[in-house]
């Protein structure tokens, strides 16, 4: 669980830095008649409700919400809490096993585990690309009770700036330090036989 928490977080933080490139490449700025730094400081708002457990409000000034719309960043912000908090309760865990491993020379015992695990980001990413949209859709309906995450973009235009290729491109990223983890997990362990 601590690598995949990690990943999770890893992919949060650098998804709010791909978001600057995404945007200014597709022009998601002058599509809604914003400027691109009005569209940085919309999302920048977004991502610190989000992200940040104190921010209590989520307000965007150029994207009106209607009430599903908000709650679904409410469970949006609730999920990325707990994938938090599981990265608190694991990683400690891990580092320790981790140690362990290395002091008793048992770093070899990560071999087969790896090798197991390396086979599910490829299996997932190639799902993933084969029909994204089929996947984002199973994603939504396996993390949500309800419909809540589809938007209707004239109550809440905030979806037209949130294309699906930079949610593809955030799969792409997690699934990439997942398998990049479990790659490196392996290849420690076969150095230790």
């Amino acid at each position: 669980m601590a690598l995949v928490s990690s990943a999770i977080l890893i992919t949060l933080l650098l998804s709010w830095a791909l978001y600057p490139l995404v945007s200014h490449y597709l022009d998601l700025a002058s599509q809604r008649e914003l400027t691109q730094p009005r569209l940085m400081m919309n999302f920048n708002r977004l991502m610190g409700y989000l992200l940040v457990p104190w921010q209590p409000r989520l307000q965007l000034p150029d994207f009106p919400m209607s009430l599903d719309g908000r709650q679904h960043f409410v469970e949006v912000k609730r999920l990325f809490g707990l994938a938090v908090v599981i990265w608190l309760v694991t990683i400690g865990a891990a580092i320790q096993h981790w140690r362990s491993r290395r002091k008793t020379n048992r770093v070899w015992q990560y071999v087969r585990p790896m090798q197991v695990a390396l086979v599910v980001p490829p299996i997932l990413g190639f799902i993933a690309s084969m029909n994204f949209d089929r996947f984002f859709i199973t994603f939504h309906e396996l993390l949500f009770r309800n419909l809540n995450w589809q938007f209707d973009p004239i109550t809440d235009p905030i979806i037209l700036v949130l294309p699906e290729v930079y949610f593809g491109l955030c799969f792409a990223l997690f699934f990439i330090l997942l398998e990049g983890s479990f790659a490196w997990l392996l290849w420690r362990g076969k150095r230790a036989l």
